[in-house]
């Protein structure tokens, strides 16, 4: 037996794994870690060997009842760790006490799975570290994309994963709010609310809409293929609630649409990356991914590649999560310390792109050679100008410029908006795959 206690009381035992059976210490029961117990106690035919969830931390030990009485649980991590698991996965999300309990588990020898992109983007550097030191797997193919398995994949290639430049949507529920809009012609409110319902989206939305998961994302995908150490707070990030439905119209009268995008691109030690809305033309890849589904495309030396399916999801996340456990067993530790060296800081560049204005005035806007002459008088040039329309009540125009860097963007649109009386709201602009 293995008895877990919590202040000097036993509050469940463990039955010993079966000689073969693989010990796993589950940290967090939420959805996904329900999910992953769930799938070890009642694992499908093409599970070949057996799982035994030996413990699962939780902060408040009333869970589900229908785990009641299946997985042990404890409140105390020390004692589920010392209990030699094979495998430590770890599902509480956020930084602490996520980032002291993996870092206690790889100095102590137990390879980790984990599905954690927070912990991930902000101490990538420092957990990556303890790995290759100690020798010890770390295992995260769950925190990007879950449903589409592909990390540890291009870890295994080092010709393949030779890429310079990553764009994609890796935020289900920001992509299914802007699906919706789109569809239904609906606002960002009523999207939102919509999406909240289906349990798409969070009580608390902001991380989502906000652009920072994706940053997080983004930060940890910087890491994997360029070797760069970029925490998410240094990219630049922008949200979906300033976008409105009139804004995704016209995107589609442009040829295009809007999604939220991740994008960075490197050479030598520079890097531009960015995480928010932007115009994609209809032919770019990811004009086309719509609903939850997520994508990412890869462009290197094999050429461009695009990856799509379902970002995440309990279940799915939970097959991901289990697939690793199920390698991190059999992987090479030796392959596992010489596959990290270190990250790398680059420095930090605008990225150039296309971008999708939104004029409005309350009166007259001027017409579409004024606002041409005062945006090229600041090195912005026009690739399109719609006829003008309304939107929240005043009169509106969108632009689609040819590229530049967000600060000549700002520039110029502040002269506009001085010398016209107007309001502007730009998000970037993607022309297919040569961007």
């Amino acid at each position: 037996m293995i008895t877990l206690v919590h202040e000097g009381r036993t509050v469940e035992s463990a039955v010993t794994p079966a000689p073969g059976e693989l010990s796993i210490a589950l940290l967090g029961l939420g959805k996904v870690g329900s999910s992953v117990a769930a799938l070890a106690l009642d694992p499908p035919p093409s599970l070949t060997r057996r799982l035994r969830i030996i413990g699962a931390l939780v902060r408040r030990p009333a869970r589900e009842p229908e785990l009641n009485g299946l997985v042990a649980l404890t409140t105390d991590a020390v004692t589920l760790l010392e209990s030699q698991p094979d495998v430590v996965v770890e599902l509480l999300g956020g930084v602490e006490p996520a980032r002291s309990l993996i870092l206690a588990a790889l100095n102590g020898g137990i390879p980790v799975v984990t599905a954690n992109k927070s912990l991930l983007a902000r101490h990538g550097d420092e957990l990556l570290d303890a790995a290759a030191r100690t020798g010890t797997p770390l295992r995260y193919e769950a925190s990007v994309i879950a449903g589409v398995p592909f990390l540890g994949t291009f870890s295994r290639r080092p010709l393949a994963s030779d890429v310079r430049r990553i764009t994609g949507i890796v935020n289900g529920t920001s992509n299914f709010i802007l699906s919706t809009m789109t569809s239904e012609g609906t606002s960002f409110a009523d999207a939102l609310t919509h999406s909240q319902r289906r349990g798409f989206a969070e009580p608390d939305p902001s991380k989502d809409v906000g652009g920072i998961d994706a940053a997080e994302k983004l930060s940890v995908l910087l890491r994997q293929f360029g070797g760069w150490s970029v925490h998410p707070d240094a990219l630049d990030v922008s949200g979906i609630d300033g976008l409105t439905v009139e804004d995704l119209r016209q995107a589609a009268v442009f040829g295009g649409a809007v999604k939220p995008v991740i994008h960075a691109e490197w050479t030598g030690d520079e890097a531009a990356a960015f995480a928010g809305p932007a115009f994609v033309s209809g032919a770019h890849p990811l004009a086309r991914i719509d609903g939850v589904q997520n994508a990412v495309c890869l462009v290197g030396r094999s050429g461009e590649l695009c990856l799509a399916g379902p970002g995440a999801g309990p279940d799915v996340t939970a097959a991901t999560v289990i697939d690793d456990v199920l390698e991190v067993v059999d992987q090479d530790r030796e392959r596992q310390h010489a596959a990290y060296r270190g990250a790398r800081r680059p420095r930090l560049t605008e990225a150039a792109t296309g971008w999708f204005v939104r004029v409005t005035a309350e009166t007259k806007l001027p017409d579409g050679r004024d606002v041409s002459d005062l945006l090229s008088a600041d090195g912005v040039w026009l690739r399109r100008v719609s006829d003008r329309g309304r939107c929240r009540n005043a009169t509106a125009q969108w632009l689609l410029t040819y590229p530049c860097s967000r600060t000549r963007l700002d520039r110029a649109l502040l002269a506009l908006c001085a010398a016209a009386g107007c309001s502007t709201f730009a998000i970037r602009a993607l022309e297919g795959s040569r961007e």
